[in-house]
């Protein structure tokens, strides 16, 4: 499997999260919907499925 530097992105992909990351910070400066805090959000591009997993600060 060739690395990201030598086969490129996919440039879509690069769209979706820019627009997740653009929502959250909306989301955050309006005080609106629920935040991603103390959450991760996977985003699987082939199956185009979302997970999230909860985490902790220690």
């Amino acid at each position: 499997m060739p690395s990201c530097a030598v086969a490129g992105i996919v440039g879509a992909l690069t769209g979706v999260i820019g627009t997740l990351e653009a929502m959250e910070a909306i989301k955050l400066i309006a005080g609106i919907g629920e935040p991603l805090v103390g959450r991760l959000l996977l985003y699987d591009g082939l199956t185009a499925r979302f997970d999230t997993v909860r985490y902790k600060a220690v």
